[in-house]
């Protein structure tokens, strides 16, 4: 078992992965056959359960990229449930305070480091010594997404287990009541990056387009999620609707009237 985002920031301090929202294992095969290091099943915010994020863990396996999952909400049955599904990673959503963040360590990690449960799963697959591997292997990240997060971050990242951060730029706007972008988000969410390299680990950010990517990236962000399936294919889509509509407008084309007519 080799967590190869590990090798990413070890290598050259990035890692390029996606968000998956479309509860799709082929939409999660053609991503990682782009080429994405990683891919996260998004458990929150879409329609998967255990039988979908499973599928979606063995179609990402299949075409060489790291499955991650991001949970509904972190708890010890919720966490185990998804790396016994085969995950190499966790993003835990809406982290608060030390005190969630030391339980979602615990919940993640095999004994003496934690309180994880060795039972028979599929897990147990990916290696012959999975169970005296993982430990070393598994990614834990904690998603800020709220102010008491942002209060927190120094703390929550500072804690040994948590392996980065990764913003929910959305979510903590709607929680500070702000526009996506303004000054004062943009400095909370500059606290989060900040107490990341305190404590020398990466944090991780979303970004829609080429021109947000570099600026993140100057900015100091290590793991990168390039949109996700469910935006690529509605920005795709759109573009290309409005492209093909224009052109129709404008072409002599023949019509055809309906027999009514």
């Amino acid at each position: 078992m080799k967590n190869r985002i590990r090798e990413d920031l070890a290598k050259t301090g990035v890692s390029l992965g996606s968000w998956l929202n479309l509860a799709s294992p082929l939409a999660a095969e053609i991503l990682a056959a782009a080429g994405l290091r990683w891919l996260c099943v998004d458990v929150e915010h879409s329609p998967v359960g255990l039988a979908e994020l499973t599928h979606q863990v063995r179609a990402i396996e299949a075409r060489g990229a790291v499955p991650l999952a991001r949970l509904a909400a972190c708890e010890s049955s919720s966490i185990a449930t998804a790396l016994d599904a085969g995950v190499y990673g966790i993003v835990a959503p809406h982290m608060q305070n030390i005190e969630q963040a030391q339980r979602l360590v615990e919940a993640a990690y095999y004994p003496p480091r934690g309180y994880r449960s060795s039972g028979a799963s599929r897990a147990k697959t990916i290696s012959r010594d999975y169970a005296a591997t993982c430990n070393d292997q598994l990614l834990i990240i904690a998603q800020i997404e709220d102010r008491q997060g942002v209060d927190n971050a120094d703390a929550i990242m500072a804690l040994d287990g948590i392996d980065g951060g990764f913003l929910g730029n959305h979510d903590l706007a709607l929680d500070m009541g702000l526009e996506m972008g303004c000054a004062e988000h943009e400095a909370a969410v500059d606290r989060v990056r900040q107490a990341c390299e305190k404590a020398g680990k990466p944090c991780g950010i979303l970004v829609k387009n080429e021109a947000d990517f570099r600026h993140r990236l100057h900015q100091g962000y290590a793991l990168f999620s390039l949109s996700s399936d469910l935006r690529l294919m509605q920005a795709s889509a759109g573009e290309f609707h409005a492209a093909a509509s224009s052109i129709a407008a404008s072409a002599e084309r023949r019509c055809y009237p309906s027999k009514s007519g």
